[in-house]
């Protein structure tokens, strides 16, 4: 549950302190920003958020999501590219963590929201008049239906048809 309505915040980390595999916003210059504008497809790129893939001393390579292409005629497929971002090219990096507290009170108030609903629309449902049921039921009104019916051997079998 806490993976389909988390609530995340970021943190800040140093570049030595980002695990493969740990997600991350990454703030960068201007000048790396018209570095890495072309790999990633927009020239307006002063914040990189994706996953760490390596990291030696600082020196990491970010994959970035850049975009969606279809693929024939139902599928989507993510185009990712990765991004080599130096020490000196970050202004600031953080790290993306579940934020707990905002989760729980995310999922208890949706949870409360959908008591309050059903709790509502069963008191809707309820008897107007709790005590009082009808001594007779109501009346039914038949309406009589005329219905004909056809039947070709009712000219063949007669007496005197057909001759």
């Amino acid at each position: 549950m806490a993976t389909l309505i988390g609530c995340y915040s970021y943190q800040t980390i140093t570049p030595a302190a980002a695990l493969p595999g740990t997600e991350v916003r990454a703030r960068i210059t201007g000048a790396a920003s018209d570095r890495v504008g072309p790999l990633v497809g927009s020239f307006d790129t002063r914040v990189l958020v994706g996953s760490v893939v390596e990291n030696s001393n600082g020196m990491m390579t970010v994959e970035v999501p850049t975009g969606r292409m279809p693929n024939v005629t139902e599928s989507v497929v993510r185009l990712h590219a990765r991004v080599p971002v130096a020490p000196t090219d970050l202004v600031g990096l953080e790290q993306r963590k579940l934020d707990v507290g905002r989760t729980v009170l995310l999922g208890g108030g949706l949870t409360a929201a959908v008591g309050v609903g059903v709790a509502l629309a069963l008191r809707a449902a309820a008897d107007p008049q709790p005590g009082k049921l009808p001594t007779d039921p109501p009346p039914i009104t038949r309406i009589p239906i005329l219905s004909f019916a056809f039947d070709p051997r009712w000219f063949i079998d007669r007496p005197g048809a057909g001759r």
